[in-house]
């Protein structure tokens, strides 16, 4: 009979304990319009283990896009993708914290904000500011 209660039991709270898990595991999309010339746009957030944001955005050919990550967490960095290519354009953890060049053509982009795996294991929180110009 105790097996069986403690069978129930773990049925019962399994789903209430795996739930706080997926969800630091979720991405945050946030359509983004460029600013217009010498002007920049800041966000600023929060993400919690392997959670990400990605902020996403359309841009021509040649367009000098400079990106900046303000964080006190030194797990935290940015990746810049170009939908539908296998490489990163930008890799943070290997480039730093700025971005600045010319994007190599036009199409669909994202920066997205993410923690390294030491942090993201450990459930950590990470507050940040990005700026875009």
């Amino acid at each position: 009979m105790r097996a069986t209660i403690m069978i129930g039991l773990a049925a019962v709270t399994a789903p209430a304990i795996a739930q706080p898990v997926a969800a630091q595991e979720q991405t945050k999309e946030t359509a983004i319009a460029l600013p217009g010339e010498g002007r920049s746009v800041s966000f600023k957030g929060t993400i919690r283990g392997y959670g990400a944001a990605d902020y996403v955005f359309r841009a021509p050919a040649g367009r000098v896009l400079r990106v900046e990550l303000e964080t006190a967490s030194k797990s935290t960095y940015f990746n810049i993708i170009q939908d539908g290519k296998d490489d990163a354009l930008f890799v943070g953890s290997l480039g730093g914290n700025r971005f600045d060049a010319a994007l190599p053509e036009q199409g669909t982009y994202r920066v997205k904000v993410y923690q390294m795996r030491n942090a993201a294991r450990k459930g950590a929180t990470a507050h940040y500011e990005l700026r875009v110009r």
